[in-house]
């Protein structure tokens, strides 16, 4: 009986490490799902003589979206203040 219960230790002990490395391996893998579902598609506009934030955002909206809120979120994502204006060559990023 004795040489069984180290058996026994072993075994119970294997099953534990399996068992919390899968639940460590979903977990990793949840999250790497997730933040890679999370990502964006980024591009770089190059502002053309004449375009207005109005006229680049137009051009991304999508029909279920609001123009105000895009126009928003360029202003946020470059820094540019409400009463700021862009100006040719400036570069843009824009997260899709």
């Amino acid at each position: 009986m004795k040489k069984r219960a180290p058996r026994r230790r072993l075994r119970e002990a294997v099953t534990v490490c399996l068992a919390l490395a899968c639940s460590i391996g979903i977990s990793l893998g949840h999250t790497a799902g997730e933040e890679t579902h999370n990502k964006e598609i980024q591009r770089i506009y190059c502002v053309q003589p004449g375009e207005t934030l109005w006229d680049i955002a137009g051009s991304i909206t999508g029909d279920d979206e609001d123009i105000r809120q895009v126009i928003y979120r360029i202003q946020k994502e470059n820094n540019i203040a409400d009463n700021e204006d862009i100006r040719p060559g400036q570069r843009l990023v824009i997260n899709f």
